[in-house]
């Protein structure tokens, strides 16, 4: 195992200014890019009001429409329920910050840049150390079929067996990515779980899904009684019902009713309500002073 800077976990590279660039902070601030970003604000909530996330562990990513290179993800020192959409970090696939909140977390930069450079057809990524799914992880084992809810990955996720510590290194993420290959989701053993989509509400939705399912699993497992499992022709079918594009829409909205009921916070202050955490603008110069 090759010596790591573990402080390397806090991205602070700033992309100098070019042409490129400054066109990826226009599309990613057009009115279509902003109701991406309220999702995506949205969907770390959505995560966190379920005890799915872990500290500031964790990330979601979206790519930035029109832009393909560039994508957001969370700002490095908030927890899930504190991340507003006008706090998220624009990154390049350098993972250089090229505007937004001045900080990430290196190890989300690494994983979700391996996915989309080797997956055209993932816009968005989601990865957290949820409680089950890093307890089913641990047993190096695929989901059993045990419920229509665990069928809609049947033939659909894979397991990858091999943790070599924190990722923060892109040479780390190389054997993730050859084993999510063109699934959708892994179990990443004594790490978590990872689901990835084209669109957010497909990635969060699935996301969910695949800890509830190894949440069955697990109390299943636990009886040590001899299990029943669904057949492979049901769960083909069921798979057909549970991945209907139509079913991503319904779930993402009935997910933003939930979380409304609880709170809008994941709009930018003057949109939303007022919050105590500081934006990007005083995050940064509060690092340039340190520095």
């Amino acid at each position: 195992m090759p010596q790591v800077d573990p402080t390397r976990i806090r991205g602070r590279a700033l992309a100098a200014p070019s042409e490129e660039n400054r066109r990826a902070i226009e599309l990613a601030d057009t009115p279509e890019a902003r109701e991406l970003k309220f999702k995506l604000a949205a969907a770390y909530r959505m995560l966190a009001m379920r005890g799915l996330d872990e500290g500031v562990a964790g990330h979601i990513s979206l790519r930035v429409p029109g832009a393909p290179n560039y994508f957001w993800v969370n700002p490095f020192g908030l927890l899930f329920d504190e991340v507003r959409a006008d706090q998220l970090a624009l990154v390049n696939e350098q993972g250089e910050i090229v505007d937004g909140w001045p900080l990430i977390n290196y190890a989300g930069f690494c994983i979700h840049s391996a996915i989309h450079q080797a997956r055209p057809d993932v816009n968005c990524a989601v990865h957290s150390h949820s409680p089950s799914g890093t307890a089913f992880s641990a047993l190096g084992a695929e989901l059993q079929m045990l419920d229509q809810v665990t069928c809609s990955f049947f033939e659909d996720h894979v397991v990858y067996d091999e943790y070599e510590g924190v990722v923060i290194d892109p040479a780390l993420a190389t054997g993730i990515v050859d084993a999510l290959a063109d699934k959708r989701a892994a179990i990443l053993v004594n790490h978590g779980l990872l689901t990835c989509a084209e669109s957010i509400e497909q990635a969060v939705t699935d996301f969910i899904d695949l800890e509830r399912s190894c949440e069955i699993n697990l109390r299943a497992l636990a009886t040590g009684q001899p299990l029943t499992i669904v057949p492979d022709d049901a769960a083909r079918q069921a798979q057909k019902v549970y991945t209907q594009d139509t079913r991503w829409s319904f779930m993402w909205q009935a997910y933003i009713r939930q979380l409304s009921r609880q709170t809008d916070e994941f709009a930018p202050s003057g949109w939303g309500g007022p919050n105590a955490i500081p934006n990007a603008g005083q995050l940064r110069m509060a690092l340039q002073q340190r520095s």
